[in-house]
């Protein structure tokens, strides 16, 4: 679409109906985004929701990169707002955590469909990193003042305000219906219960040694048919995956086209079409390819481990493994819930499907505390997948990876939690 053009306006005073017309197009462009993400929107759309022309909306915003800022800003400004507000002054170290816990869940959701709008890849440079940064750094300032008062564990303040950060989002996420629920009360009581003491039950184990903590044992053996692909066919659809995943990777889903994939494969674009009816069908068999190879990869790992205490270590490792070594790919998980949401919610509910049953097995055994299977995996999936955004998928260091010690640290608390193992 043909912007208007940009005319130099001298800054002028609102009266308060323009006040009250800026504010609605904020509005309004807020549902917009929500409903189409930041790429699929125009400010046609917005106009014409608002009630609008067009020539009224440049009288009051330059382009759609400055509305779609001020309410990051706007969001932002919010949360600083409602945590310099909060009282936490007398409270136990329990009551402490709880209100800026609390703080986090519920802007969380209330700004849910906001937070699918930074998945979109062309956006992490700009905005995203910028926007989780600014809501970390509450939580990290937090965290080491608690952690220097000698209330917990000095584990790595920036893993931890990451790690929550991701541990609510997956606890706001709409994970449809069949699913268990619980009422925002549970959700927040089972969190700080569970980022308190870790997931560790009372069965005894035999703990790995602090300088074990990052060691992976052998990997269980491909069986021959998980290989290669075998069929011609096969093969030609295996190469079209990988060239997306690099397709995809550096231009994001909505720039990338069907020809620089075909080009990155080296088939033609109507050998594409006898594998893919459109680049939506590519886009939904990529995720599941994707899904498929991350749980092989982590089983392989985590498989022969007896204690699932040792299964999470383990697991957790093979995890940062894989986006390392798939990092672009990776980084189109969260674009898929704003691009196609019934895919991105597949793919979230096939990994937490076995995580739970595997959960359920260890929380019998004793070996895991008794806490809700499902909040225990969506809490766990929440935390490494943030953890992975920060320090993988969105650093710009080729080498990019977990620290030695923030691995460790991530080990101790997913365990222990914020106070550690009891002596």
């Amino acid at each position: 679409m043909t912007e208007f053009p940009k005319k130099k306006r001298r800054s002028r005073t609102l009266t308060p109906k323009g006040m009250a017309t800026r504010a609605a197009i904020l509005d309004t462009s807020h549902e917009v985004f929500k409903a189409k993400g930041y790429y699929g929107s125009s400010i046609a759309e917005i106009a014409r929701r608002c009630g609008i022309s067009m020539g009224t909306f440049y009288q009051y915003f330059k382009n759609k990169d400055q509305v779609f800022l001020e309410l990051n800003d706007l969001i932002i400004s919010r949360f600083m707002s409602q945590a310099e507000s909060l009282v936490i002054k007398g409270l136990s170290f329990e009551g402490r955590l709880r209100e800026v816990l609390k703080l986090l869940y519920n802007h969380t959701r209330n700004n849910f469909a906001f937070h699918r709008i930074l998945g979109e890849s062309e956006l992490i440079d700009r905005v995203t990193i910028a926007y989780y940064e600014s809501i970390a750094r509450y939580f990290r300032d937090f965290l080491r003042s608690e952690a220097q008062a000698g209330h917990i564990l000095p584990l790595d303040a920036n893993m931890l305000a990451y790690g929550l950060v991701g541990i609510c989002y997956f606890n706001s996420l709409d994970w449809g219906s069949g699913d268990e629920r619980f009422s925002r009360e549970k959700v927040l009581n089972l969190m700080l219960d569970m980022v308190q003491n870790g997931i560790s039950g009372s069965c005894p184990w035999q703990k790995p040694k602090k300088r074990e903590l990052l060691e992976l044992p052998e990997p269980l053996p491909l069986h021959s048919r998980n290989i290669e692909p075998t069929s011609k066919g096969e093969k030609t659809r295996m190469a079209i995956f990988r060239a997306a995943e690099k397709t995809f990777g550096r231009q994001g889903i909505n720039r990338a086209n069907i020809a620089e994939i075909t080009r990155e494969a080296g088939v033609a674009q109507g050998t594409f079409y006898v594998h893919f009816d459109s680049k939506a069908d590519l886009i939904e068999g990529f995720v599941k390819y994707i899904n498929h190879e991350m749980r092989r990869e982590i089983e392989r790992y985590s498989g022969r481990m007896e204690d699932r205490r040792e299964a999470e270590r383990v697991g957790i490792l093979a995890f940062f493994r894989f986006v390392q070594k798939h990092c672009e790919a990776y980084r189109l998980v969260p674009e898929c819930e704003m691009i196609n949401r019934d895919v991105a919610l597949w793919y979230y509910k096939k990994l937490i499907h076995g995580y739970i049953h595997g959960l359920k097995q260890g929380i019998h055994k004793k070996e895991i505390r008794d806490l809700p299977a499902v909040l225990l995996a969506r809490s766990l999936m929440g935390f490494t997948h943030f953890v992975a955004l920060k320090w993988i998928v969105w650093n710009t260091d080729p080498n990019a990876g977990i620290p030695e010690q923030t691995a460790k640290d991530i080990v101790q608390f997913i365990l222990f939690g914020l106070k550690g193992e009891e002596s």
